[in-house]
């Protein structure tokens, strides 16, 4: 199996002068991507960053932010992409914790990780040991001045003379790190399929972020199914709206570099504009689009949403979470001629199964979204009972999701690295529905399952009853308590644009449509939900927000 340094590799040599990547109107071709990647490869090179090691990557989307993907690759490294809104002593923690041996980030935020830097409340953010692996510091909006002097001298300085602590790190700026000329014979660390590709920081269960190890065997099998089953080619325009640190974005990224295709980046300031997202779509010819359902939903929200209807999309990407069914039927109908897919799979397993939207999907007496749909070819698909035992498929059978296969990751980081052999198979947390001929049905996050009054409780469904209301533009529904016997049910509801809701009239439908114990205890109607990083709605800010309140839930903090 090739690897993704091989992907940009046969980009170059078929299409040099193909438009590679581009950002408002800054753009580089094949050629000119190859070339800057490999300079800031040899940079690093020269530093002492070896195969193997970890480069971490705090900055938002940029150009330079993918010649840095595509170099550490070739340097036989792993990336690290950290979310370029996190908090700095997060940020320090990701570094230290996977002991990077080079960053590559902006002027701002670097200074946010000195040693001396304060949060807004006094309190010291950006401290910690996560500078004492790094030999190389890139600041990509570095000037010359700013320049420790060579790279390669500077570090060999500091191993002469190892009872001096690198006081200073060695730190170069883009232009003399990657606009330098590509040393003569320069070639790619070699790596195999099943080397570290990068890692990505999820949340974890103990509050504490955890590094997805992921290889280049597994990208690549997400990546080429991918394009053979999307008909990918370089004539299309994919749009990169997913940051680099959540899981989405590696479709994008390889996708356009294993054929020769575009890939426009959405500036970090459109991600969540509606308005300026359909105008990017339009302007840019974007073929292939692969986001969450909320940055749809924001698109259709817009008063320009007609400009879809003579846009250039043939195919419609989306995962993450839910697609609200309401939502999806405008969605064909402003792209009436374009393939709709749902794509399941968590950070942990890439993409794993997937789902041609039909006609019966959208039918109108239906409710609930469509299905996550079949397994891809890599992936082998199990369900499991509580205790871990095998479920047999058939019609109706419900269970937790295992997924096994090439996209599995090779497991979480930690200082021993990736283990000699990757997991065999990927417990989901997520409980899903049989159809017993190959199709599942999304039922539910085993962590967000609530038991109350004995009862067993899936949130989407409830959800899923209010956006029934055509008045009813999006809703979450939480669980509050941390004891089974106080445990109760919170909806946070927004309107339609222009619609009055009120709390007697929710709560009269759901009692039409559930059973009692599934009636939240309180509504509150918002003006928008808050967001993660990904676009997705933040149950956990949700659940803080109804917590905090004795007399109902209060509006959340976005």
């Amino acid at each position: 199996m090739p690897t993704l340094v091989d992907a940009l590799a046969r980009s170059v040599a078929e299409h040099p002068t193909g438009e590679a990547v581009r950002l408002r109107g800054s753009s580089l071709d094949y050629a000119g991507l190859d070339r800057a990647s490999s300079a800031l490869a040899a940079t690093m090179r020269e530093a002492g960053v070896v195969r193997g090691d970890r480069v971490g990557l705090w900055l938002g989307k940029s150009v330079e932010t993918v010649v840095a993907v595509h170099a550490v690759l070739k340097c036989g490294a792993a990336y690290v992409p950290v979310d370029p809104a996190v908090p700095p002593a997060r940020a320090a923690y990701i570094l230290e914790d996977c002991a990077v041996a080079c960053l590559i980030t902006d002027r701002g935020r670097l200074d946010l990780l000195a040693p001396d830097a304060r949060g807004p409340g006094g309190d010291r953010s950006g401290t910690g040991d996560w500078s004492v692996a790094v030999r190389l510091v890139v600041v990509v909006d570095g000037e010359a001045a700013e320049d420790t002097g060579d790279a390669e001298d500077t570090v060999d300085r500091q191993a002469a003379d190892s009872a001096a602590p690198p006081a200073v790190l060695p730190r170069l700026g883009w232009a003399r790190a990657a606009l330098r000329p590509v040393p003569a014979g320069f070639r790619p660390t070699p790596v195999t399929p099943g080397d570290l590709a990068y890692v990505l920081y999820t949340s974890g269960s103990t509050g504490v972020p955890k590094g997805v190890m992921l290889s280049h065997r597994n990208a690549r099998a997400f990546v080429d199914w991918a394009v053979e089953e999307f008909r990918v080619t370089s004539e299309d325009r994919l749009a990169s709206h997913a940051p680099v640190h959540f899981d989405l974005s590696v479709l994008d990224l390889f996708a356009a570099a294993a054929t020769g295709a575009c890939l426009v980046l959405v500036p970090e300031n459109h991600k969540a504009l509606g308005m300026a997202l359909n105008r990017l779509v339009v302007a840019e010819k974007i073929s292939v689009w692969y986001s969450v359902p909320g940055a749809l939903v924001r698109m259709l929200d817009a008063r320009n949403s007609g400009e879809l209807a003579s846009c250039g999309l043939r195919t419609v990407l989306f995962a993450g979470e839910p697609f609200p069914l309401k939502h999806l039927r405008r969605l064909r109908g402003a792209l009436p001629g374009a393939e709709l897919y749902n794509l399941y799979g968590p950070t942990e397993t890439n993409v794993c199964t997937f789902h041609r939207v039909t006609d019966a999907d959208l039918a109108p007496d239906r409710v609930a979204p469509p299905p996550i749909g079949t397994p891809c070819p890599y992936a082998t698909t199990t369900l499991l009972d509580a205790n871990g035992r095998v479920v047999p498929d058939s019609a109706g059978a419900e269970g937790e999701l295992a997924v096994g296969g090439d996209s599995v990751m090779l497991g979480y980081w930690t200082s021993a690295g990736p283990p000699a052999e990757p997991a065999p198979v990927h417990r989901t947390g997520d409980i899903v529905r049989s159809d017993g001929a190959g199709t599942y049905t999304f039922a539910g996050r085993r962590d967000h399952m609530v038991k109350v009054r004995g009862y067993r409780i899936e949130p989407g469904e409830i959800e899923a009853t209010l956006l029934a209301l055509p008045e009813v533009h999006e809703a979450v529904c939480v669980a509050v308590g941390a004891e089974e016997d106080d445990v109760r049910l919170e909806a946070f509801v927004v309107p339609r644009s222009g619609a009055s809701v009120d709390e007697a009239r929710l709560r009269h439908h759901c009692a039409l449509t559930l059973p009692r114990y599934m009636v939240p205890a309180r509504f509150a109607v918002v003006d928008g939900l808050p967001r993660t990083s990904t676009g997705k709605a933040d149950r956990r800010a949700l659940a803080d927000a109804a917590a905090r309140s004795e007399e109902g839930p209060c509006p959340p903090e976005s």
